[in-house]
């Protein structure tokens, strides 16, 4: 191992910085975008961000969307409340409808139920999101609307985590009621439904809103125009901490650039620290940005390496979409670091990476754990994504593996 790896290496290992900057993000809370949880985080990761030295800069935009104020999910015959939570941009609503349950809610389940589903509740199950047989809420929600559901249920499927949270539409005219149910309710409704129809009450009072995103960004010029963009998302959920989803990230990418910013003129490519904001919401904000380049300006980045729950395994995934330029760097981080960095060559669009693979830019998303429904990771979207959830030697391996990649993308 080259000495300058080795120091990088033991220098991130020491750092005491990134199990503070984890802890000050978790400190803020679950992080909703345009909320002042998320707010509180800006403004301590402007601060750290200035501290880095580079070119700072920021981007903002305008989201328009639905926040609820107040909701509920009950049983009709005998009133009893669910435990339940308004996906984000959930529409308002104060209605019965009769459930259907659907099991996993593939395509299967819903082309076999297609008769039965028009103006119902479908209620499906939320599923271990990082595996390669895993059907994504989104799809389930879209299968949902194409079918004629009249309301979206999806029910946890981890016992003791409370009812599951993720996005559930753009917020705009026309759009469904969709809910997170608990394990336990869920159980509870299916059961209900075993003996014969059912129906539930669904309650949530919506405000529509319009919120300015603000991505932050700290350029470190390379000897050449080209760059490495290295980015995390920094809004959550409103459950608990998003200390997982995606506060490792954030401490993660700070460190890295923390310690490669300083190598950066010495490199082949520049470094950018991108923090981007509005991911859970359709990855609004990485959306923006990409939308914001032009060809010249898309050409100059030679990857994007995401760093999205990069904890609760003991060792790291690479979502690589098949790139060869990705796999090589994987390959390298791999030989170098002696540290593994596993490829998926699934293309996957479930983290900003996905964004920058859209237009024809290399992007890897590093994400700790896959097929493997023992990792941390299957509690995200959950009340237990908290800071206890997080042990730190896996944050700190995540780092080393990010600076290895990075470094490697950088051609230090």
């Amino acid at each position: 191992m080259h000495d300058n790896v080795r120091d990088l290496i033991g220098d991130i290992w020491l750092s005491g910085q990134l199990g503070a900057d984890f802890t000050a993000v978790c400190d803020t809370g679950g992080r909703v975008a345009g909320t002042d949880s998320e707010t509180a985080a800006q403004s301590y990761l402007e601060g750290a961000a200035r501290a880095l030295g580079g070119e700072y800069r920021e981007q903002t935009f305008t989201v328009t969307g639905l926040r609820s104020d107040e909701h509920g999910v009950s049983m009709v015959a005998s009133g009893r409340e669910l435990q339940s939570y308004p996906l984000l941009n959930c529409a308002q609503v104060d209605d019965e409808f009769e459930v259907i349950d659907l099991g996993r809610g593939t395509p299967v389940d819903f082309e076999g139920a297609r008769d039965r589903i028009p103006g119902k509740a479908v209620l499906v199950r939320h599923e271990f999101p990082f595996s390669t047989n895993h059907v994504h809420r989104g799809v389930k929600l879209e299968l949902a609307r194409t079918y004629g559901a009249a309301a979206f249920l999806i029910g946890n499927n981890q016992p003791g985590a409370g009812p599951v949270s993720g996005s559930g539409g753009a917020g705009e005219p026309g759009e469904m009621p969709a809910f997170g149910l608990s394990y336990d309710a869920t159980s509870e409704l299916s059961t209900a439904l075993a003996f014969g129809p059912a129906r539930v009450r669904l309650f949530n009072r919506a405000t529509p809103g319009e919120w300015t995103g603000r991505n932050i960004f700290v350029h470190f010029p390379g000897r050449t125009q080209e760059h490495v963009v290295l980015s995390a998302h920094i809004d959550g959920h409103g459950l608990a901490e998003s200390a997982m989803d995606n506060g490792s990230g954030l401490a993660t990418v700070l460190e890295v650039a923390r310690r490669l910013g300083p190598l950066a003129a010495d490199s082949e490519r520049g470094l950018t620290l991108a923090l981007f904001t509005f991911e859970e919401w359709a990855l609004t904000g990485s959306a923006e940005y990409v939308a914001s380049l032009n060809e010249a300006e898309r050409s100059l980045i030679h990857c994007n390496v995401n760093v999205d729950t990069p904890v609760g395994y003991p060792r790291l995934f690479g979502l690589t979409a098949g790139h060869p330029r990705i796999l090589e760097l994987l390959r390298q981080a791999s030989v170098v670091g002696g540290t593994p960095v596993h490829p998926i060559y699934a293309h996957t669009t479930n983290s900003d990476h996905a964004n920058f693979l859209a237009a024809g830019i290399p992007a890897v998303r590093l994400i700790g754990g896959y097929n493997d429904d023992s990792a941390g990771s299957r509690l995200l979207l959950t009340a237990a994504d908290t800071r206890h959830r997080v042990e730190p030697l896996d944050l700190k391996h995540g780092a080393i593996v990010t600076a290895l990649v990075t470094l490697a993308a950088m051609g230090a």
